[in-house]
């Protein structure tokens, strides 16, 4: 091919360049031509951060205004799970709250809803859909909430009365009434799901009439809307129980001539009985019987005692004892009826003084131990002649008898007879009848309740 042919070649291949760009230009104007000859179209701003609330019976579609410069009327559309639809048309500055618009939808069916919300102009312009989930909650949710309804009732020594309640994870609050023998009505409203609280100076009632009534608000389901459950329908009769008595309350005291401070095995001499201490106790390096004293911190109606013994050392353990007591100490130290006891422990004298001085003989005790000796040892037992006519409060424990120290044999015959252990005069030997306890609890009478549900 010559160069003459080959530069019109290009020319001609130039030319149809042209033309093919031409012919395109040309079909996208035609193309465009067919939307612009619709006019301009305007897009409205849509709901944003959209949330359905649940209620009783409806829902609320909340929104924030972030895109509402030119939207006057919300459309929402629903459909239920079980097949219920439905559309309405909020004005929008009818439900304007602040930043946020809150829309109501009255009478759902209780179900679950996909709710699709858009927004339109004055015009007739429309927003991009935006979709949320949200709930409706009825009877069919309320009959399967768990109700709260009390657990128990333990009076103490206070005369507080400790209630402990079911729990409802959904409850935002619990109200009691109850209503006790010849006595008025009483509402107690508590803020909650349940658990425990108290009632001071509790009236003592028996056949205690109880309603209970939860409320809840359905958290898993955005609630707004508080339900109420049905009632629970109790009563309550008193019965006696054991309680253990609160050692941080008990104060060591010197109420006789011959109380002994122990501190022979620690330096907190009878406090150590009442502080969990294992390398602190109270001992006695003379024979029994000898005593100690005490205030519980509170009138109680002592039933039954424990003991832990020496951690190193598994003898001389208490058996026998006596617990004493005293309501008051009005009548002083000294006199006729003082409370101060001059006799000591071993004196036959002891008891006549005691009882002219008006203590009281509480009730008898015995802690038996198993074999071989364990360390520590322990042990627990209930009083016996209880003598419950009255409420002490400051306590006198006698130690009557103790386990034999290392050198001497128990047999079973004198340990476990009506003698059991030793004791001062014992005739056993002229051994020491040296005694300790690392520590010592009690339990003490309490009143509780019977709970029935109707």
């Amino acid at each position: 091919m010559t160069k003459y042919n080959i530069i019109k070649k290009k020319k001609w291949l130039s030319l149809l360049a042209v033309l093919l760009i031409v012919a395109a230009c040309s079909d996208i104007t035609d193309t465009q031509r067919k939307f612009l000859d619709l006019g301009e179209t305007t897009y409205v701003g849509k709901m944003d951060s959209v949330v359905a609330l649940g209620g009783h019976g409806r829902a609320i579609i909340v929104a924030k205004n972030t895109y509402l410069r030119t939207a006057t009327q919300c459309i929402v559309k629903w459909v239920g799970y079980q097949g219920q639809t439905g559309e309405k048309t909020f004005t929008i500055k009818d439900y304007i709250s602040g930043s946020y618009t809150r829309m109501p939808i009255e009478g759902l069916k209780e179900d679950d809803y996909d709710f699709y919300i858009y927004n339109m102009d004055e015009w007739g312009n429309k927003s991009l859909t935006v979709e949320c989930h949200g709930f409706s909650y009825g009877d069919e949710y309320i009959r399967i909430q768990p109700k709260i309804a009390v657990s128990s009732i333990n009076v103490d020594d206070d005369n507080v009365a400790h209630f402990s309640m079911s729990t409802s994870k959904m409850a935002v609050k619990f109200k009691l009434t109850y209503q006790g023998d010849n006595d008025a009505e009483k509402t107690i409203e508590i803020n909650g799901t349940g658990g425990q609280f108290s009632v001071p100076n509790w009236g003592g009632y028996n056949n205690l009439n109880m309603k209970v009534t939860t409320y809840i608000l359905p958290s898993e389901k955005m609630g707004v809307d508080t339900l109420v459950l049905t009632d629970v329908i109790q009563t309550a009769s008193q019965t006696i129980v054991d309680n253990d008595v609160d050692r941080s309350r008990i104060v060591p005291m010197t109420l006789t001539k011959n109380d002994d401070p122990g501190t022979a095995y620690g330096a907190k001499g009878v406090a150590a009985l009442f502080d969990n201490a294992a390398s602190e106790c109270w001992g006695l390096n003379v024979s029994a019987p000898g005593h100690f004293c005490f205030d519980l911190g509170v009138k109680a109606y002592l039933s039954g005692a424990s003991i832990v013994g020496r951690m190193d050392y598994p003898g001389w353990d208490v058996v026998k004892f006596q617990v004493w007591g005293r309501e008051s100490l009005d009548d002083g130290m000294y006199g006729s009826t003082g409370y101060y006891i001059m006799a000591s422990s071993q004196s036959p004298t002891f008891e006549t003084e005691a009882l002219k001085r008006k203590w009281k003989k509480v009730g008898n005790g015995w802690f038996k131990y198993g074999s071989p000796r364990s360390n520590p040892q322990t042990s627990k037992c209930t009083l016996t002649e209880v003598n419950h006519t009255f409420k002490p409060r400051y306590i006198m424990f006698r130690v009557m008898s103790v386990l034999t120290p290392d050198v001497v044999p128990v047999p079973d015959v004198q340990y476990f007879g009506n003698e059991g252990g030793f004791y001062y005069g014992d005739g056993v030997n002229s051994g020491n009848r040296a005694f300790c306890i690392r520590e010592l609890n009690f339990k003490a009478l309490g009143m509780s309740y019977i709970i029935q549900t109707k």
